[in-house]
């Protein structure tokens, strides 16, 4: 049924990010996209140190990519993956829609902060700006 499926995966906890790809899985599509969404560097920091900073950045999501990659080819499933820089929401939007994939897992597990209590948590964000169907994971 779904073919492509976007799957962001957090750095707060390992444990929700193992349920959102055993979900993912689950589902059985032809391939899995793993997203990882960096805070930007702040502008204030430029040259060789923003470079360092962004190439450190990368090498710590690509560690932690590779158990979720692991488990994903183990399923027989494609997986490819990305890392993008700046707001979470918006990022995963345009991604699932620049990859075309037919349905994003996320976890949600409500309000994590004020910022979240007023303009909705990330997942809410996702949910009010794509067409494309959303599969949410409480704990």
């Amino acid at each position: 049924m779904f073919k492509k499926v976007l799957l962001p995966i957090s750095t707060k906890t390992k444990e929700r990010s193992l349920k959102s790809v055993e979900a993912a899985i689950h589902v059985r599509p032809e391939e899995i996209l793993l997203l990882h969404v960096l805070d930007p560097v702040p502008e204030t920091i430029g040259g060789k140190d923003r470079q360092q900073l962004q190439k450190d950045a990368d090498e710590a999501v690509n560690s932690i990519f590779s158990e979720y990659e692991t488990a994903i080819r183990d399923a027989g499933i494609h997986c490819s993956k990305i890392i993008d820089h700046g707001a979470p929401a918006n990022v995963i939007v345009k991604i699932a829609e620049r990859e075309n994939a037919d349905l994003i897992v996320m976890f949600s597990d409500g309000h994590d902060s004020v910022t979240d209590m007023l303009l909705g948590s990330c997942t809410e964000r996702v949910l009010r700006n794509t067409a494309i169907a959303l599969l949410v994971l409480r704990k």
